[in-house]
């Protein structure tokens, strides 16, 4: 028991340091943590995305070649999201009051360890369970990140810098289309699973290296203390973490974005897992271009999370709802273009991705983290996470169930050959979209109504 305590205790965040006097230490000290972590952060989250998606690339030579059926690899591919949804909500909780540093890295070598165990993994149900382990280490990830995001930046600055680092899972898609795509053409499918998983293993360590715990715990003021911005700081100074993290279970808003979640996370990893099979088995593409395709994706996203802050604040006012239902109707788009757009026409299905991409882009900054965070106090960074990454990840899970049910559901033999039917797939790519977007509308009223309260929190704490 007294073991259990010391680890415990080791994940906390560091006790705070005697401040720091000098204002140009205090800079120069700040500058230094908000380069290095940011940057470590995006290359390792990166990195986590690379082992989390290979099994949506490596789907046809798992059935082709290892007797896979495409329900056993919806199975799988549940198991990880199921995984992945529980554990951010976990560890979106517990990060609130934990070192980050501690966290992040410590996920992202699990699931290289568990990835290179998988290169040597033929089998059904060792392969489920691992894959399973591989989502727990995979929800260590992105809530923490967030947390050190509002960390280490202030409220006005938290969403210009969480569309920087939200490059980070574009990059790592855009890496698994390609490079994944080009290992199990070279040296079978197994290799996917076990080179990134080297590779993470390396990583893992240089994260721990770049990122850093708390500002207070190395004698620096908060982000808003530091950027002066008053109004924040007595927020922050009027609840503690529990009562700010009961504020978030409390909101029916992120309730509602969280449930939105619930639909971005069917359509987004509908195309991430069973996209490039969608290409192969309805538009007859090979795997490389198929996955050459499919990295528009990634590429148009990275470009739209990257531009998600100034589109909101500069176009839309920061009014990051109203920017949200806009991009969730270019998402739309994209996706109906997709699937409509008849075989042997690569150019439109390719613009048809990017549309869809650059939407998914600039929504997943907002859906996926922001809207949630921006309605709580910056204590509760990690909860408002962990609440919205519960319900998207669900979403996630089910997908896979749904998408390997109607995929087997509808296949008949033609010539001794299987031919899938995608009609219904399509129907349920396209409506989770709608669905998504239809329950962000009622959020376009949170924000005003959140400024009431807060004045109202402020004055009693006065």
């Amino acid at each position: 028991m007294e073991f259990i305590k010391r680890i415990l205790k080791w994940f906390l965040t560091g006790e705070a340091k005697p401040r720091i006097q000098d204002p140009e230490t205090v800079r120069k000290m700040y500058n230094k943590a908000r380069w290095q972590g940011v940057t470590a952060m995006i290359i390792g989250y990166g990195m986590y995305y690379v082992v989390r998606m290979t099994l949506g690339i490596v789907k046809k030579p798992m059935i082709d070649e290892a007797g896979f059926t495409a329900t056993q690899l919806g199975s799988i591919g549940a198991a990880m999201l199921i995984a992945i949804a529980f554990g951010k909500c976990f560890n979106g909780f517990i990060a609130d009051r934990c070192n980050v540093k501690k966290i992040v890295p410590l996920g992202l070598l699990g699931a290289a360890i568990v990835n290179i165990i998988l290169g040597f993994t033929p089998y059904f149900w060792v392969f489920a369970f691992l894959w399973f382990l591989n989502g727990w280490f995979q929800s260590m990830g992105s809530a923490p990140c967030i947390v050190s995001l509002t960390q280490w930046f202030s409220k006005r600055e938290v969403a210009t810098q969480y569309g920087v680092f939200s490059i980070a899972h574009y990059i790592g898609e855009g890496a698994t289309f390609v490079g994944t795509a080009l290992l199990v053409v070279y040296f079978g499918w197994k290799s996917a699973f076990l080179i990134p998983g080297l590779v993470c293993l390396f990583l893992s360590f240089a994260m721990y290296k770049f990122m850093y715990d708390r500002p207070q715990a190395y004698g620096l003021p908060s982000a808003n203390e530091f950027k002066g911005e008053v109004e924040e700081v007595a927020k922050e100074k009027s609840k503690s973490t529990k009562e700010a993290q009961l504020e978030v279970i409390k909101n029916p808003y992120i309730w509602l974005i969280a449930l939105s979640a619930t639909f971005m996370g069917i359509a987004r990893y509908s195309m991430n897992s069973w996209g490039v099979l969608f290409l192969q088995e309805y538009k007859a593409y090979s795997l490389v271009a198929a996955g050459s395709v499919m990295a528009v994706t990634p590429l148009m996203g990275g470009v739209g999370s990257f531009l998600s802050g100034f589109i909101s604040d500069k176009i839309f006012k920061s009014n990051h709802a109203l920017t949200t239902i806009v991009f969730g109707l270019v998402m739309l788009a994209g996706i109906v273009g997709l699937c409509k757009v008849p075989p042997g026409n690569q150019l439109l299905d390719t613009i048809a991705v990017g549309v869809f991409g650059f939407g998914l882009g600039v929504i997943l900054c907002f859906i996926g983290g922001m809207l949630a965070v921006d309605l709580c106090s910056q204590k509760a960074a990690g909860a408002a996470m962990g609440t919205v990454g519960l319900l998207a990840y669900g979403g996630a899970a089910a997908q896979d169930f749904v998408n390997g049910f109607l995929m087997d559901a509808a296949k008949t033999v033609v010539n001794g050959k299987v031919v899938y039917n995608f009609d219904n797939i399509m129907m349920f790519w396209m409506g989770s979209v709608a669905l998504m977007v239809l329950l962000i509308v009622p959020t376009l009223w949170a924000k005003k109504k959140q400024k009431v309260i807060s004045t109202d929190d402020i004055s009693s704490a006065q």
